[in-house]
């Protein structure tokens, strides 16, 4: 059994929990004593017009150790991401299960193959390679404004600045929407949190309107005026001779909009909270010490901005010794996998030179993160621009966390840079 938030023994599977941080002390004792281990949903409390509404999901097997994340990820014809979806809360209605099968992180093979296809090209090395320039141009300009300012908050002009205008760049939106993504990012992984989604269900359903609608209209000024934009390609390309049907192109530009923001930005913040309490890193990474690539592979592993995603068992089988029946939930806690001492020397502490680093935060098989290099890419950017400002940059009040039980992030991170 589980405790519930402030116990000795916190709870897992509540959003609450993560507003202290990510308890990393109870995932150790999960990979040491039950690797693969029953967790018994908390009562949540939605609203809506129609209501409140109190439910509990019906718990589910949590992965937290390396090796089991890894062997359950590459079982894809055992743990199925299409299934239930990708998400640890349950679809509510059969409608819900469709609209999330639509999402390319809920589907499987051989629908996966299919729609991922039509933009691995643009998440290359090379293809990143070639949004060098502006992603540097905007680091260079966003810590040039956060110096003259002295004081900022790390997460608003900094941490979510710099995602919103690569992801401007590479869709093709116009620079000024850019807080419209930032907004629908919010509400939708943030669905927990008091301050933005706060469990309010018709507002959750008025985000993915209101996204859809921008997407569609944005789609067909595109198809009557293409550019040289991902969303030109999407809005025209074909694979096996179809067109994506305008539910799968705005899901995907969905999933675009919050993925190519929201885990950047979380990934930004914490590696700089994570530089900022540990001088002796920071100096490593600013007498270039250590190689930038390295530095950047060991605060993914660090922060780990999605913390975990769901799979359900198609069968009965077992995992790690641990029987599991057809149909249950199975939660795989990447940020557990990435400290576990099996793999990792020290693992929670912080080595920016640390080789090999074998970690999991974007996922492994099939569904490895389409945005991986870019992500790198950016982090690298903003670290060389603030280089020279990093041993000034200090916090000024306490940082406010994200109520998510998905995402690793900060809200705010008061600071200046003396």
């Amino acid at each position: 059994m589980t405790g519930v938030p402030g116990t000795a023994r916190p709870d897992i599977a509540h959003p609450a929990t993560y507003a202290h941080g990510v308890p990393h002390a109870e995932f150790a004792r999960r990979r040491r004593d039950e690797p693969v281990a029953w967790v018994d949903e908390p009562l949540l409390t939605r609203h809506s017009a129609s209501g409140r509404i109190t439910e509990r999901g019906r718990g589910y097997w949590a992965v937290t150790t390396h090796a089991a994340v890894q062997e359950a990820s590459r079982r894809t014809g055992d743990f199925s991401s299409g299934r239930a979806g990708a998400f640890l809360v349950d679809p509510r209605t059969p409608a819900d299960l469709r609209q999330t099968r639509q999402l390319l992180i809920s589907m499987d093979a051989p629908q996966h193959v299919r729609i991922r296809r039509l933009v691995t090209s643009v998440f290359t090395p090379r293809a990143v390679g070639g949004l060098a320039d502006g992603v540097a141009a905007h680091a260079t300009e966003l810590v040039r404004r956060a110096v003259r300012a002295g004081e900022l908050d790390v997460v608003t002009d900094l941490a979510a600045e710099l995602p919103l205008l690569v992801l401007c760049d590479l869709l093709g939106v116009p620079r000024t929407d850019r807080h419209l993504l930032y907004r629908w990012s919010n509400h939708l992984v943030g669905f927990d949190d008091p301050e933005f989604g706060g469990g309010d269900v018709d507002a959750y359903r008025r985000t993915f309107a209101e996204a859809f609608t921008y997407a569609l209209e944005l789609a067909a000024e595109r198809r009557a005026h293409p550019r040289a934009d991902l969303i030109s390609r999407l809005a025209v390309a074909e694979v096996d001779g179809r067109r994506l049907s305008d539910r799968e192109f705005c899901m995907f530009w969905l999933l675009l909009v919050v993925a190519g923001n929201e885990t950047t930005r979380h990934l930004i913040a914490g590696s700089l909270s994570a530089l900022v309490d540990d001088p002796e890193q920071r100096d490593r990474l600013v007498a270039g010490t250590v190689p930038m690539a390295a530095a950047v592979d060991e605060l993914v592993r660090h922060v780990t901005p999605i913390m975990q995603f769901r799979r359900t068992a198609t069968r009965d089988t077992e995992l790690a010794g641990q029987p599991i029946a057809a149909d249950d939930k199975v939660v795989l806690y990447y940020t557990s996998a990435n400290r576990d001492p099996a793999v990792f020397t020290e693992p929670d502490r912080l080595d920016l030179g640390r080789n090999p680093n074998p970690h999991l935060a974007f996922g492994i098989g099939p569904h490895f993160c389409l945005g991986a290099h870019l992500a790198r890419h950016e982090l690298a950017a903003l670290l060389r621009a603030i280089l020279p400002h990093l041993p000034s940059l200090v916090r000024t009040g306490p940082e406010i966390r994200l109520e998510s039980n998905f995402v690793n992030g900060l809200k705010s991170f008061p600071a200046q840079i003396r």
